[in-house]
């Protein structure tokens, strides 16, 4: 029956034989109203969750909009349904300076026609496109994750500032990409509403009918062809096609008109449009998405995917891989072809991926994301992330694509890993890319190359309990439950007791961030080898939390399960990352951190203030300011501690005592002065031992 809209809709249905004249219109009739009654039932359901989700002012509610036709259905059943709601959202639009005139043409018709202003972004400190070019390099010579974080992240960013945003629109439908097929009506980690989400392509044409919708001209050209042009060649100029204007959009012309004379044996067209570079017509029949980001491996442009904000999880919502139901959880346990128990290193991912620590992953990195990470630190999708995170295996050979492997630790079953990737990694080109060196001089390459599993497997986590540590552990929700709202957060990550100089760093900066609550956030996993074991530095911890308390209310202390890379730069990416995830604002480096040296002649891996540089240069990407300090120093009780330049500048005279003389003194029960460490603190470690090393 839907067959004979093929006529009106080229590329949405495919046409019949010929019929009788009679018989044609009547089963036209019946196609149009079985049409509209699927677009009425669509309509209704938006009505219902716009009422439900969005308060009816439309306070502080955005709508990002490209000028798409699902975006112009949207403001278009705004204007019908919710006209006051529509005045009150913010409706924002970013002009990347490299959009089609068509769309920008579309734009004016949309606003003008429904009188809804929108609030338009352009670049930073750019308005024409020659001044994009000569601050930023040309859209071809840009890295595709540089060119969308200058022209449309960080644009919207601003707008969503500026909006003060509490609830985000979008026009994601979930028949537009295999990517948005298990997409929601509401993501409540996010708070975004996405109302267009059980649309069809055919539901916004009958919508753009039915409401007399504003769209792209660009929708009305043909391009005959004779033979197939490469979609990565379409964006070219002077191809061997011919460009025709229809007067109409395409899936309203038949297949003569959109043919010609004599028919064309092939025929593209617009179906969606975004950056004139990366945008090219495609066949009919094909999705919206498909003439997008050619020859880019993404399908996103970043506003969904990369887009942050101070405080927000990295991706946009915090994950959370816990199975809820008891039947499900058991079904997915009677699936499972192998038990699999854990190490320590393994078990904290675990925890890590299935609490949102991880965020934006769902699992272990599969082959396609671990060497995207590996090679560009980004993910597919092209969000930052630092260190690649792998599921590592001795042997694989009786795993297969699709099984479902048991996660056991300390005696308990924790997760579910469903394979969907087993590969054997190059290993030396990881150590490299990662680490900057492949020496085994280098603890973390030598663990990964000599001790660690030969084979990866990645794939999507399924929880049923969070792995237990001997230490109290806290998950990014929790983390966020505690912390006051609306106040900046700093938060410090170390790996070592917190001595005298580490605790002047931290009054300094929760002074400098005016306000502010500091979290400290140890890690308190595996580590390198002369590090103090965990479990020893969560009592230091918690000895010096008790007392700082009355003095310092406005500290905050969590302990996070996570194995050290010592990976320096790019783990302080890693790091940043993860704090965001627990709600941090600001993140403190200081000097070499994350840092390591060689276990042969003692020299540095890496620079003392790489790790600083590189996160200044993601801070405003990832949303997180970098709060970066120089070594505190202790220069006399009448002083205490300065920043090491200012001693230097005023010639004061440096107290020092090095870690080895300090660890020498605790072997030997000596005196450790007081304004080294704190007493409560070195106790701890001289009742330890030998045993507080790792």
């Amino acid at each position: 029956m839907l067959a004979t809209l093929g006529v009106l809709r080229l590329g949405v249905y495919r046409t019949t034989p010929r019929l009788t004249k009679r018989a044609a219109l009547h089963q036209r009739r019946e196609a149009l109203k079985f049409s509209s009654a699927s677009l009425q039932a669509k309509v209704d359901s938006f009505r219902k969750d716009v009422e439900l989700y969005l308060p009816s002012n439309g306070d502080k509610v955005v709508f990002a909009t490209a000028w798409l036709a699902t975006d112009n259905a949207f403001v278009a059943l705004m204007h019908e349904f919710f006209p006051e709601m529509l005045k009150g959202l913010n409706l924002v639009a970013i002009d990347t300076l490299h959009l089609f005139p068509e769309t920008l043409e579309c734009a004016k018709l949309v606003q003008e026609k429904y009188g809804k202003a929108a609030l338009w972004k352009l670049p930073k400190d750019v308005s024409t496109l020659d001044e994009f070019e000569a601050k930023y390099g040309t859209a071809e010579d840009l890295d595709s994750a540089d060119f969308d974080f200058v022209s449309k992240v960080e644009p919207f960013q601003r707008a969503l500032e500026e909006c003060q945003k509490e609830i985000l629109i979008t026009g994601r439908r979930m028949d537009q990409a295999a990517q948005r097929i298990e997409l929601a009506v509401w993501e409540e980690g996010k708070r975004t509403l996405n109302p267009m989400v059980g649309f069809s392509w055919s539901d916004i044409l009958d919508c753009v009918d039915k409401y007399g919708v504003p769209i792209n001209r660009g929708h009305n050209y043909a391009f005959r062809c004779t033979s197939p042009i490469e979609a990565t060649k379409r964006h070219l100029p002077d191809l061997p096609w011919t460009k025709v204007d229809l007067g109409k959009p395409f899936w309203k012309a038949a297949d003569d008109e959109l043919k010609g004379s004599p028919p064309a044996p092939l025929v593209y067209v617009f179906k969606s449009f975004g950056d004139t570079h990366t945008t090219v017509p495609v066949e009919p029949h094909e999705s919206e998405r498909a003439g997008r980001f050619v020859r880019q491996a993404k399908t996103e442009c970043g506003i969904h995917t990369r887009t942050t904000s101070a405080g927000g999880p990295h991706g946009g919502g915090l994950k959370n891989l816990m199975v809820q139901d008891a039947s499900a959880a058991q079904a997915l346990v009677e699936a499972t072809t192998r038990t699999i128990v854990l190490n320590e290193r393994q078990a904290c991912d675990v925890f890590c991926l299935l609490n949102g620590a991880f965020s934006p992953l769902s699992g272990f990195m599969t082959e396609e994301a671990y060497n995207s990470v590996v090679t560009t630190m980004r993910l597919p999708e092209k969000q930052l992330f630092g260190l690649p995170v792998t599921f590592d295996l001795e042997d694989a050979s009786d795993i297969k694509t699709g099984d479902k492997l048991l996660l056991s630790w300390a005696g308990e079953d924790v997760a579910i890993l469903e394979a969907s990737s087993i590969w054997k990694p190059n290993k030396v080109v990881e150590a490299k890319e990662v680490y900057g060196t492949s020496s085994l001089e280098h603890p973390s390459v030598y663990s990964m190359l000599a001790e660690q599993g030969s084979y990866y497997v990645g794939g999507k986590l399924h929880g049923f309990t969070s792995p237990k540590f001997k230490y109290p552990v806290q998950s990014p929700a929790e983390v966020r439950d505690m912390l006051p709202e609306g106040k900046p957060v700093v938060a410090f990550q170390n790996r070592n007791p917190i001595h005298r100089a580490h605790f002047e760093l931290l009054k300094c900066a929760q002074r400098d961030v005016e306000d502010s609550v500091l979290l400290v956030h140890p890690t308190c996993g595996p580590t390198q080898p002369g590090d103090i074991d965990g479990v020893v530095r969560i009592k230091t911890y918690e000895a010096l939390k008790e007392e700082t308390a009355k003095e310092y209310p406005m500290f905050r202390w969590a302990y996070l399960p996570y194995s050290m890379k010592m990976a320096g730069p790019r783990e302080a990416i890693q790091h940043m990352i993860i704090r965001k995830n627990f709600g941090a604002t600001h993140f403190i480096i200081g000097r070499d951190m994350a840092g390591t040296k060689s276990t042969i002649t003692g020299d540095d891996f890496y620079g003392a203030y790489d790790a600083q540089e590189i996160g200044k240069k993601y801070s405003a990407e990832l949303g997180v300011t970098v709060t970066h300090y120089e070594n505190m120093v202790y220069v006399g009780p009448e002083i205490g501690y300065v920043e090491e330049s200012v001693a230097k500048k005023q010639g004061q005279k440096v107290v020092k005592l090095s870690g080895t003389e300090f660890r020498r003194r605790l072997r030997s029960g000596e005196e450790i002065p007081e304004w080294f460490a704190f007493k409560s603190v070195v106790d701890i470690l001289s009742e330890a031992g030998d045993d507080a090393f790792c």
